[in-house]
């Protein structure tokens, strides 16, 4: 096998085009690990970005410049085909047809590969990591004949495909089982009559919780655990501790585990959730009012399956004041006067379970998808393995 340098092997295509500024473009980006392409909204040229702009082919080799150094690299196809890319990209064809494209591609997003493009993305933070282009054209890399490439290609597209598809039946059977606690909660399929008739009732939330926040002075010389919400019904999240020396905030806000809290701000996309004991003790700002509950009527884990479906987050938004529905912020006393159809305790507690099933579901499919990850990742770094 023979060693080559880059810039004898690809050649760099610059298509450049002068924007019309009443003309739609299509712009590109590429993810980072190994991630691929993707496409941007069409846009108007005179709403582009000020960088330089050229025109892509399919079948060619594109290197993000100040992000290569963490895989973002990737091969153009016909979806690519005639879309724009900023001068941050570098698309490179082939010479002579001594190099596949989708082997450089995968070459440099194994581990045998990827330690060359960052060395020559030299920098000491990520925006400054920037990918030249003689540095790259300078790199040396094995290059097997051509036959051997593309049967190297060939394998590495069956290992990827398996493990797409699998990433996707996982997705798909996430999607499913996170859905059956809301549906649970909410029951929809059931007529009113039948609820009735086994004990639900309607009620406004002020029946079964009330604001209760926990004010905490700033002590210049503490240091606070924060904890944001996730949209969409994903529950809290670890943020940065909050530093009492150099926070702007006099006031904060203790939380604690069976408190039912949102985002005010993000209450229109779902920023809804119940303390788990991870967060018990940590703070929030005043954006995110907390309320406690009864929990001889109510389950906490059947409120925020309840609070799960985006019919909920609509209706809440549209009662509340702003300038659009991303700029509105759901107050307390919205949430209060807001009524929900509410089941016996001990059905309530059927759908906790679910919920707790569905949890362990999602911490196994985790496990299944770092398991296919790194069955891909094996398999590439395998394929550019020196021998012995």
């Amino acid at each position: 096998m023979r060693r080559a340098r880059v810039g004898d092997v690809l050649q760099l295509e610059r298509r450049p085009l002068a924007i019309d500024p009443l003309k739609e473009y299509e712009p590109i980006g590429i993810r980072s690990f190994g991630k691929g392409i993707f496409h941007y909204p069409p846009t108007l040229g005179a709403e582009l970005s000020k960088l330089r702009y050229f025109e892509l082919r399919s079948d060619e080799l594109v290197v993000s410049n100040i992000k290569a150094w963490e895989g973002a690299i990737a091969v153009a196809s016909g979806a690519e085909e005639g879309r724009v890319a900023s001068n941050r990209f570098l698309s490179y064809a082939p010479i002579g047809g001594q190099i596949d494209v989708r082997y450089a591609a995968y070459y440099f997003l194994s581990e045998q590969g990827l330690p060359l493009i960052q060395r020559a993305s030299p920098g000491s933070a990520d925006r400054n990591r920037t990918l030249a282009i003689d540095r790259f054209e300078n790199l040396v890399i094995p290059l097997p004949d051509i036959d051997d490439q593309r049967q190297i290609v060939a394998r590495l597209d069956a290992v990827r495909a398996r493990v797409s598809l699998g990433n996707e039946a996982l997705e798909k059977s996430t999607r499913l089982s996170n859905a059956l606690p809301v549906a649970a909660a909410h029951r929809e399929d059931m007529p009113i009559s039948v609820k009735r008739a086994e004990g639900w009732s309607r009620v406004a939330l002020r029946e079964i919780m009330e604001l209760q926040p926990d004010e905490v002075s700033v002590d210049p010389g503490a240091t606070y655990p924060n904890a944001g919400i996730l949209s969409f019904s994903r529950g809290l999240f670890e943020k940065e501790p909050i530093d009492g020396a150099t926070t702007s905030a006099r006031k904060l806000f203790r939380i604690r585990v069976g408190q039912f809290i949102y985002s005010r701000l993000f209450a229109f996309e779902g920023a809804y959730a119940v303390v788990d004991e991870r967060f018990n003790g940590y703070y929030v700002s005043n954006e995110f009012p907390t309320f406690s509950l009864d929990t001889a009527r109510t389950d906490p884990a059947f409120l925020a399956a309840y609070f799960g479906s985006p019919s909920v987050w609509r209706d809440l938004a549209v009662r509340s004041k702003g300038l659009g529905v991303r700029r509105q912020r759901v107050q307390p006393d919205a949430v209060l006067d807001y009524e929900i159809w509410l089941p016996p305790i001990e059905q309530q507690r059927q759908v906790a379970t679910t919920t707790k099933l569905v949890s362990a579901s999602d911490v196994t499919r985790s496990s299944m998808k770092a398991r296919l990850d790194a069955l891909g990742a094996a398999a590439l770094n395998q394929a550019f393995a020196a021998p012995g």
